[in-house]
């Protein structure tokens, strides 16, 4: 009986899921790059004249998406995918993180559902935004596209591109002014440890003058192409992290163009809702495991910065990890060295390792964010209860919470390699010991300047969103 209401929901959802396969043909072919032109916000897919993300394709995908998260089939997969969670989890999960774990539960499912519907490479389109929280654009309420072990660097406008490995396809760029700090191009093999297949880094694209660039993507060695990625039998994905080192900067705008005729018809809403149910439960195990790397590191111990490449992710970062437990009359103190980094983040996460209210709160701070002390390091403070400090890791009432530090811009040596001597150091202490541990000219902050560095995050987040 479920399986017949499902496939008469996904009869009525084949108009929808023809709209997407023509906005496909059609993105393609009216490609505003095509003859190497500058990309123009406000036309073609550009439906904001502001914002990059706020595309044709990125209003249609998730738009399925909505329709689909409610028929029989998804919400059976999400049903199994709790389980799952639950099952690797255990019997000792504390209270606190299992209060909001039905909603950390659908925004997992829309955002699998999302990467999904936009997953054939005959037919390529760009997701332009695919991690963030619950959020109003395009005059309806988007769900959050995060979940249990997703960990997203909340400074990123994370894009997706589908593309396999024996094809031919070109992505257009357009940076906007002002740009984006870093923006890595990977190609991925899977989608939740993002195992890079070819990357090409910030510091090595060829941009040109106006902030236009052309990537091109097969499985030919470059032959003195500048912006090239090779894709190997196993490729999925073009995936791209657009990194805000300040948050009023601006994501990049791409388009995508398949150069090989397609080899089969587009997928149907109902192979594409298929290939959804499987996302959801095939990244479980995956995404938990990402979470047991960090939660199995020492309690309250600050774990030193290391490259990242071995669990997946972003190669030109390192990262450092803490598994905080922490009582409401504790902080742990971190002390963090930039090491030549142009650009680092603290992250303060959940059990399950997503990201926390960091729009409303400061679970987050870039070192943009931040106020440094007068050698140039950076001192946080990491609490339950707001310490009166500006560098106030805010964990939004938690006692368990899951830290990740990345670095990026990191300095490069003769060969290329990445030479960073960022350091970290980390304790906890009573808050009533808290000057102890604070260097001299910690920059203090009254109630009233603690609601104004929120509304300046507000204010600055809600650029993400705007149509």
């Amino acid at each position: 009986m479920e399986r017949r209401q499902a496939l008469c929901t996904m009869g009525l959802l084949a108009m929808a899921g023809h709209a997407a396969e023509a906005m496909a043909k059609g993105a393609t072919m009216t490609d505003p790059q095509r003859n190497g032109s500058k990309i123009r916000l406000g036309s073609g897919p550009f439906l904001s004249s502001t914002n990059p993300i706020a595309t044709v394709e990125q209003r249609d995908l998730e738009a399925l998406a909505l329709q689909l998260i409610a028929t029989p089939q998804i919400r059976a997969a999400r049903d199994q995918a709790r389980r799952r969670f639950l099952t690797l989890a255990g019997p000792d999960v504390p209270a606190e993180a299992l209060q909001d774990f039905d909603s950390m539960m659908d925004e997992w499912t829309f955002h699998k559902l999302l990467l999904a519907l936009n997953g054939d490479p005959n037919y390529p389109t760009v997701l332009g935004s695919t991690y963030g929280p619950p959020h109003q654009w395009f005059g309806r309420q988007v769900p959050g596209c995060r979940g249990p072990g997703t960990a997203e660097n909340v400074d990123n406008n994370y894009v997706i591109i589908p593309v396999d490995g024996h094809s031919r396809f070109e992505i257009h760029g357009q940076r906007f002014d002002p740009p984006t700090g870093d923006c890595p191009i990977h190609l991925e093999s899977n989608l939740s440890m993002s195992m890079n297949i070819d990357s090409l880094l910030f510091h090595d694209t060829v941009i040109a003058a106006d902030g236009s660039f052309i990537i091109t993507v097969d499985p030919h060695a470059a032959g003195g192409r500048r912006n090239h990625l090779q894709s190997t039998p196993d490729t999925r994905y073009v995936y791209i992290r657009d990194a805000r080192v300040n948050w009023n900067q601006i994501p990049s705008a791409f388009t995508v163009r398949r150069l090989d005729p397609p080899t089969a018809p587009p997928l149907t809403v109902e192979q594409k809702a298929a290939m959804g149910a499987r996302f959801i439960l095939d990244d479980v195990s995956t995404c938990f495991g990402y979470r047991q790397i960090i939660a199995s590191t020492p309690i309250n111990t600050l774990m030193p910065p290391a490259g990242s490449g071995f669990v997946g992710g972003q190669a030109s970062q390192m990262l450092g990890t803490a598994h905080l437990k922490l009582t409401d009359d504790e902080a742990f103190v971190i002390h963090v060295s930039p090491g030549g980094a142009g650009y680092h983040l603290v992250v303060a996460n959940n059990w399950w390792m997503m990201s926390l209210d960091f729009w409303n709160h400061t679970s987050t701070l870039n070192n943009t964010q931040a106020v440094a002390n007068a050698d140039g390091s950076y001192t946080y403070v990491v609490s339950v209860r707001d310490p009166g400090v500006h560098n106030w890791i805010d964990t939004v009432g938690l006692h368990e919470t899951l830290i990740v530090i990345r670095w990026q811009l990191l300095p490069r040596a003769a060969d290329g390699s990445f030479a960073a001597t960022a350091s970290t150091q980390g304790s906890v202490i009573r808050l009533q010991d808290l000057d102890q541990a604070l260097p001299a000219g910690t920059q203090r902050v009254t109630t009233a300047e603690r609601a104004r560095q929120r509304a300046t995050r507000i204010a600055e987040f809600g650029k993400r969103y705007t149509v």
